[in-house]
């Protein structure tokens, strides 16, 4: 079982903008008047509930039970809620994040409680496995104030020396599709077990832990632990804030044989199909036709790939990554064609309205050594020749917002690593669409140069710069704009 202990993540707290990963969840599709709250109740009667509510394609599940004659109630599970309120303390403040507001100053966040008397505890459970890369937690009022402070239940964290080595562990555990474990993330929403007491905290912002450990998940089930418990479990009050789940388009979830491709086609008899596959929130177009009479096929849109293959060329090379696999030393990676002949261009398609945050490229073996070496039907690349990608996205209406060009090949440089590309300025996005342009083109048969190019991990939260002679900014052969969050220790 894979085991990561998040000892504040030097606490990465973004303190501004909103995460620019997908959200698979934000809670802002949640409706809720000012500073209110649901935790399931309806207060209709006696009744014990279990219900869920559902953000983005994940469905928190909670647990609320009600007795009218003895004016009684209890939740679990999840709550949601938009308070700002800071300075509520004790059971009042349950439903309050400490950070004053949703992650990134946005308005709606989920609350957690760990109640060992519901029918169950904390779980998301998302409408297909994938990788999870992140979420955001920060602690609620309620046992904020508790630690710092104590109270009737809790004692004070640390205590009066300030030298007791207390702590409250948030532990997240991924699922499968089928119930077994994939792994757990603990991450500590206070720590006082530091040999200098200086550096003991209680977190109160919003705190990123990355969750890509737990590889494809179904389902996240949440516990908590407390230094401070008794007998009858934890004295500390256990809740937690959570805000922005996000997920990585990054292909691990296709299945495939070793060095192997999926194009579209089944090759069962004439035909021409229209498809899709799906990664992470994001559903790439895929188009193939085949002609069982000529043995004639063509495809367009977008393919996956898992070939570490850096040395075949001409169409050989088509589902090729020049760069040897996927992005960061994954397996997986899509192709894209632009064939001027299919019905449509390659486009990525997302779940939910969002600012994504960047993707991957690089050239197929195809394009490279044609570009390299040329061949019967382009040229050689010289000092003045250019390989263009254009990158543009489009709102839900498929109004256009703005595009990015990434040049592949700049003259004798060509691309042959993989290479993020910030794609954050295209702003809020529903579909990303792609297209290629050559200086070696023909006036009526268009391109020469193979129309291709390899992409890979879409908002991956922590890109890394693979080129060593890549700058900060969208140059010819650059493109790796990091975001970052500001380190605070408490």
């Amino acid at each position: 079982m894979k085991k990561l202990a998040v000892i504040m993540f030097c606490l990465s707290v973004i303190l501004s903008a909103k995460s620019f990963a997908a959200g698979i969840s934000d809670l802002e599709d949640l409706s809720l008047s000012a500073n209110a709250y649901w935790n399931g109740s309806d207060l209709e009667g006696s009744y014990s509930a279990t219900d869920s509510f559902v953000s983005g394609a994940a469905s928190l599940n909670n647990f609320y039970a009600y007795d009218a004659g003895f004016m009684f109630s209890s939740w679990g599970g999840f709550a949601y809620s938009n308070s700002t309120d800071t300075v509520t303390t004790g059971l009042a403040g349950q439903y309050n994040a400490i950070a004053g507001s949703g992650q990134g100053g946005s308005e709606n966040y989920a609350v957690g409680y760990c109640n060992l008397f519901a029918e169950g505890q904390p779980a998301i459970t998302f409408s297909t496995a994938q990788v999870v890369s992140g979420a955001f937690f920060s602690n609620t009022n309620y046992a904020y104030y508790s630690m710092l402070n104590g109270d009737a239940f809790a004692k004070k964290f640390g205590g009066d020396s300030g030298d007791e080595t207390d702590w409250l562990l948030l532990t997240i555990t991924g699922k499968d599709a089928d119930g077994n474990t994939a792994g757990t993330v603990d991450f500590y929403l206070a720590d006082f077990r530091f040999a200098d007491n200086a550096d003991d905290y209680i977190v109160d912002d919003w705190a990123e832990v990355d969750l890509s450990s737990l590889e494809t998940v179904k389902t996240l089930e949440f516990s908590m632990t407390s230094s401070d418990s008794s007998a009858w479990g934890m004295n500390t009050p256990a809740y937690f804030a959570m805000d922005t789940l996000n997920v990585t388009g990054d292909f691990e979830n296709l299945s495939l044989v070793a060095e192997s491709f999926w194009n579209g086609s089944a090759l069962d008899g004439s035909y021409t199909a229209t498809d899709q596959f799906t990664s992470g929130m994001a559903s790439y177009n895929n188009y193939y036709a085949y002609d069982k009479d000529w043995d004639f096929h063509s495809w367009s849109g977008f393919a996956y790939t898992n070939s570490q293959d850096t040395t075949a060329t001409g169409l050989d090379g088509q589902y090729m990554a020049i760069a040897g696999g996927g992005a960061k030393g994954s397996a997986n990676y899509a192709i894209g064609y632009c064939n001027a002949y299919a019905p449509a261009q390659p486009e990525v398609t997302f779940d939910e309205i969002q600012t994504v945050l960047g993707a991957y490229f690089t050239n197929t073996n195809y394009a490279y050594y044609s570009m390299l070496n040329g061949d019967g039907f382009a040229k050689k690349f010289e000092a003045g020749d250019w390989f263009k990608l254009t990158i543009t996205g489009k709102d839900a209406s498929g109004a256009e917002t703005g595009s990015i060009d990434f040049l592949l090949a700049d003259g004798v440089e060509i691309i042959d690593i993989w290479t993020w590309v910030d794609l954050s300025s295209l702003g809020e996005i529903k579909t990303i669409a792609f297209s290629l342009t050559s200086s070696d083109s023909d006036p009526v048969y268009g391109m020469n140069t193979p129309a291709y190019f390899a992409i890979d991990s879409i908002n991956d939260p922590e890109q890394e710069n693979e080129n060593p002679d890549q700058d900060d900014n969208n140059d010819p052969l650059g493109c790796f704009i990091g975001v970052s969050g500001m380190g605070m220790q408490f």
